[in-house]
């Protein structure tokens, strides 16, 4: 079910048509600010997109979510709990983080241990925050009914994120049982795909979106120097 490129978006009455969807064990193509992601929240979904997407085994599933999701999630001492809050809510910049996460957590529960094998490394989860309205209608929708939401790009791997539904290859649309279309999508250049941090260790996992804007602020208000973008494009494949 794709639909209409004409349809006028609009992210709650979309978000509820997704997560109905999701729900069903389905799979779903929506549009984030930082390009075009694939999600289900049933595991056998997940594993229908890790084939088609052809991802190595070292690649992980990141939980789609927001700022609220990652303070209820991960646990951060407060200094790098303020660096996300200062980036995320303070500056509104989408954002990957990467951060130790609560195993007792409600929504962590439901994940079946090998999802959670795909989706974690050593204590620490990936969730990208700031994706856009729909996405952060989905994830308010989620996280009332205690349900996780799990993807990545929704690309063949290595081959970099998608801003338009017409870049996404057809094996990836043929897998979805739903693609939302909004067109392109916000930050597209210089490059999409979120910049993602692990805020334990403050490495840079991914340069994506924003690295130098995240880069001034980290600096200006931190005292926090992050590497220079090196500018290669394989750090910004999903």
């Amino acid at each position: 079910m794709i639909m209409s490129f004409y349809k006028v978006p609009s992210p709650k009455e979309d978000a509820r048509a997704v997560f109905e969807v999701l729900k069903r064990g389905g799979i779903a193509i929506i549009p984030m600010s930082v390009g075009y992601g694939i999600i289900a929240i049933n595991p056998d979904a997940l594993d229908r997109i890790f084939r088609t997407k052809r991802r190595e085994p070292h690649k992980r599933h990141a939980m789609v979510g927001s700022y609220n999701l990652h303070r209820d999630i991960h646990v951060l001492p407060p200094k790098e709990a303020g660096m996300v809050k200062l980036l995320t809510v303070d500056l509104d910049l989408p954002l990957g983080i990467i951060a130790p996460y609560r195993a007792d957590h409600p929504i962590i529960q439901k994940i079946p241990p090998n999802a959670l094998a795909q989706s974690v490394a050593g204590d620490t989860l990936a969730m990208l925050a700031n994706g856009g309205g729909l996405l952060e209608e989905l994830s308010r929708l989620a996280a009332i009914e205690e349900l996780p939401l799990m993807g990545s790009s929704a690309n063949i791997s290595g081959k970099g994120t998608k801003t338009v539904v017409e870049g996404i290859e057809p094996e990836i649309l043929e897998v979805a049982d739903i693609v939302v279309d909004y067109g392109t999508q916000k930050f597209h250049h210089p490059r999409a795909s979120s910049t993602m941090i692990d805020f334990s260790t403050m490495k840079v996992v991914r340069y994506g979106a924003c690295y130098d804007v995240i880069c001034d602020a980290l600096w200006r208000f931190h005292g926090i120097q992050m590497p220079d973008d090196p500018k290669r494009s394989t750090l910004s494949s999903g």
